[in-house]
């Protein structure tokens, strides 16, 4: 399956922070956003700050446009902000992306195991296995499969 890319991307000015405070943070919204979906379609879980502006998700090689090195730090600010990412090290040169917050996941999983429970209480010991595969696997659509599963 191809990624879909929102509008946005094909619009030269996205490529350039935008002066005006609201513009810039309609922008922001829509770069984290991009960059999110980016990352989760591609299952990447890290990233490299200096090959990012390579990646395509920065760089539009069809419209020959690519975001700024600072305007990448930018959206990663951004994104830290907001608890998507977290810096590997202290140069910050290398990040860890969250598709979802830390307690969207302890959220969904709450939820995914009071139903599972709910259901199949007599089977606790191998729900509890369940879960444990999921978040070893870091894998949204094994754990969609295993809940249909039960």
């Amino acid at each position: 399956m191809s990624f879909e890319w929102p509008w946005q991307y094909n619009f030269p000015p996205f490529f350039t922070l935008q002066p005006n405070v609201d513009t810039r943070q309609k922008q922001l919204a829509a770069w984290c956003s991009l960059a999110l979906t980016y990352c989760r379609h591609q299952k990447l879980y890290t990233l490299d700050v200096m090959e990012a502006q390579e990646s395509p998700v920065f760089n539009n090689r069809k419209i020959k446009r690519k975001l700024s090195m600072e305007a990448i730090q930018v959206v990663f600010e951004e994104l830290r902000k907001k608890g998507n990412l977290e810096w590997l090290d202290k140069n910050k040169s290398r990040c860890l992306v969250m598709w979802r917050r830390p307690e969207e996941w302890g959220k969904l999983m709450y939820q995914w195991f009071a139903l599972v429970f709910q259901k199949h209480a007599w089977q606790v010991d191998g729900t509890l296995q369940i879960v444990l595969q999921c978040i070893e696997k870091r894998n949204e659509q094994h754990c969609l499969h295993a809940v249909r599963a039960l």
